[in-house]
């Protein structure tokens, strides 16, 4: 059996592709741990993974670039300011991050002695630490549009980092994707997501934390009305302005005759809102497990959101707030999956609160009173070409080989390695 070290960024969008793989690779019989900074223990012992403290955590270093009057812009305004940040943080993921990332995993490697690193695609300080150790990495797809992380995008900026370990310059970033690439996306969602070198496709998994039960009253919703799940990540709610865009997402989806389930951020509490009968405030829910059972997602456009939607064949309406974001939303929207509200047609709407009234029949197609969220969920409600579109991915996706096929192949590769 083999030793197998995950690593990841301290966001739990980066960890969530790395679960289905560690916890395959445990079941197989495999010595697994994250290593991870200490914000992400409980998280990952949630998904019953070993947790390994251990990682550059970069957050509030981030978040301290940001200009000053950032705390007061709106959530639009907001969002272009960290949209501004990708680029730099990429370079920042692939620089000093990267390299007191490595510096950490080559310290627990005397005691834990890694055969293989498995490390989520933005997370490079694995790539660091495995090149010094002479171990095989692999990296696993954890967002979409992958044009800033290309070997010779990331090379010359990893060559600081590879020089400090005593390891050849690497310009053209050859050794990054050297063995393969695992994606949990079919090449059917685009080929824009199959540019990495060696890349394999493999079975979706939706994973559950702790697989905790939905609440009591999920199981008396009426089964004649659509039921709508809306979430959007993590990021989205820590922007200023979140507040104000969670409150007009429930003004829109209050005048629908569905039954809304509202995610308002985790931490947050519900009661700072008011919402309508038809919609039911939470703060955290097992996304996954809630979408087993909804007629459309209302979504920012995370790679993990879609993925989750796409494995059980639920078409969706995209609110883009980032640049992976709008990238996901857009290979959605041209795949029939989806339609998109951008965020300043909705953001633009301000103003009183419409006047309380009875909700707008589902399927009577009006137009909403100028409510762009609300005319995108009933054309995508009302027309079956989006659900027909989901699930035509989402049996390209169910074809591909599973999670345990991806086990298989990383032991043939440590295999390879010690041959």
């Amino acid at each position: 059996m083999a030793r197998i070290l995950f690593t990841t960024q301290p966001a739990s969008g980066h960890l969530r592709p790395l679960v289905p793989v560690a916890q395959a690779a445990r079941d197989r019989g495999h010595t697994v741990a994250v290593c991870a900074p200490a914000c992400m223990a409980e998280e990952i012992r949630g998904f019953g993974l070993e947790h390994l403290t251990g990682g550059y955590d970069w957050r509030y270093e981030i978040y301290r670039t940001l200009p000053p009057g950032y705390r007061d812009q709106d959530f639009a305004t907001a969002a272009d300011t960290f949209r501004a940040l990708g680029e730099p943080l990429t370079r920042a993921f692939a620089g000093h991050i990267a390299r007191g990332t490595a510096a950490d995993i080559l310290k627990l490697a005397p005691e834990w002695r890694p055969d293989l690193i498995v490390r989520e695609l933005d997370e490079l300080g694995g790539y660091l630490a495995a090149e010094a150790l002479g171990v095989p990495h692999v990296p696993v797809i954890s967002f979409g549009g992958l044009d800033g992380v290309t070997g010779e995008v990331l090379g010359p900026v990893l060559d600081e980092g590879r020089a400090e370990l005593g390891l050849p310059p690497d310009p053209e970033g050859r050794n990054l994707y050297r063995y393969f690439t695992a994606s949990f996306l079919p090449a059917a969602f685009g080929e824009s997501e199959m540019i990495l070198p060696g890349t394999r496709c493999y079975r979706h998994v939706n994973s559950h934390p702790d697989d905790l039960p939905l609440p009591p009253w999920f199981a008396g919703l009426d089964p004649a009305r659509p039921l709508v799940f809306a979430g959007f990540g993590t990021v989205v709610y820590s922007l200023p302005g979140s507040g104000e865009f969670v409150a007009r997402v429930i003004e829109e989806l209050g005048e629908l005759d569905c039954t809304t389930i509202l995610a308002v951020g985790s931490g947050a509490d519900p009661a700072r809102y008011a919402a309508p009968d038809n919609v039911r405030l939470v703060d955290f829910a097992d996304q996954a497990l809630i979408l087993q059972s909804c007629d459309l997602f209302v979504t920012h456009g995370g790679l993990n959101s879609i993925k989750e939607a796409l494995c059980l064949g639920v078409p969706m309406v995209a609110l883009p707030v980032l640049d992976d974001h709008r990238h996901n939303a857009a290979l959605c929207a041209g795949l029939g999956l989806s339609r998109t509200v951008p965020l300043t047609a909705l953001t633009a709407l301000t103003g009183p609160p419409a006047p309380p009234g009875p909700p707008e029949p589902y399927g009577s197609g009006a137009a909403g009173r100028a409510r762009p969220l609300a005319a995108a969920v009933r054309a995508v409600l009302d027309d079956p070409a989006h659900r027909a579109a989901a699930r035509r991915v989402q049996r390209h996706l169910h074809a591909l080989p599973p999670v345990e096929r991806l086990v298989d192949d990383l032991e043939a590769l440590i295999a390879t390695e010690e041959g």
